[in-house]
């Protein structure tokens, strides 16, 4: 760029980072006043609102779920798919043959996964409510955690009392299809220490933790939209935490992970990637 267009072209897009900065900063503030219920209730809004085209919802699933499902659950099994959303790879899973019921926080989510079954001419039990909180439906051969849904659940207390709870839901030779976004740097300390400085500030009974991610829910300014991303090792002690073991994990662009509980496994089988497969 050249002339007099450089100088006010510099300005302008200084003083735009600046504001760019400041409304990140204020985001975090803003995340700090809410208490735990608070968050919850935002994270369940923000996915009610995900997933509604049909077209998305018919997609099936991704190469990279159809392998590990292919690979980790059985001819039969009887599936609790936590974070079905609208239905997508309840659908997809319904019609490779496995006994899947679905659980999802958001009810506008849940409503639209009944009609697509009915459209489908599919039956399935669904359940609405968080993971944390809802009364699991007797015992199952797999829980899979849809679409990096683990990392939406605020607190590591909370996410390794979650383990607990559904490891005493499985049967004989059972496991747990963890999809995660993993983090390959440090995480940025300053976001979360204002989150925390407020929390404190306004007594919440939310304690944000170094992963954690705030940002603008998409289409919707009033919304946070929540997500944990997990640093090297730390899926690995919240498992452990749990009385778990993992039996394959890979941790590329994406983690997976399949637990089972530590007397059964037979060992950790782990890769790590560069590229997306």
């Amino acid at each position: 760029m050249r002339g007099w267009r450089k100088v006010p072209f510099v300005l302008l897009r200084g003083t735009a980072r600046a504001f760019e900065l400041a409304s990140r900063a204020s985001l975090s503030l803003a995340a700090g006043t809410l208490r735990l219920q608070d968050l919850r209730q935002a994270i369940a809004n923000a996915w009610g609102e995900v997933g509604h085209q049909e077209a998305y919802i018919r997609w099936g699933l991704w190469p990279w779920e159809k392998s590990l499902y292919d690979r980790f659950l059985k001819p039969g099994d009887r599936v609790l798919l936590v974070g079905c959303g609208t239905g997508r790879d309840l659908l997809a899973l319904l019609k490779l043959g496995y006994r899947v019921e679905g659980l999802d926080v958001a009810p506008r989510a849940i409503a639209l996964a009944r009609q697509m079954l009915e459209t489908e001419d599919l039956v399935a039990e669904l359940h609405t409510g968080p993971i944390e909180a809802v009364a699991l439906p007797g015992s199952f051969d797999a829980f899979v955690f849809s679409w990096f849904c683990y990392g939406y659940i605020p607190q590591l207390e909370a996410r390794v009392g979650v383990l607990r709870k559904i490891k005493a839901h499985l049967n004989p030779g059972g496991r747990i299809v963890i999809s995660y976004n993993p983090t390959d740097r440090p995480p940025r300390a300053l976001p979360i220490r204002l989150t925390q400085l407020v929390g404190r500030l306004t007594r919440s009974d939310w304690r944000p933790a170094l992963g954690d991610v705030i940002s603008p829910a998409p289409g919707w300014w009033q919304g946070l939209h929540y997500e944990h991303q997990f640093g090297d090792g730390e899926l690995e002690r919240e498992a452990r935490a749990a009385g778990l073991t993992l039996v394959y994990h890979e941790r590329s662009d994406r983690g997976v992970a399949v637990l089972s509980e530590a007397e059964r496994s037979g060992g950790v089988r782990s890769s790590q990637r560069t590229s997306r497969s």
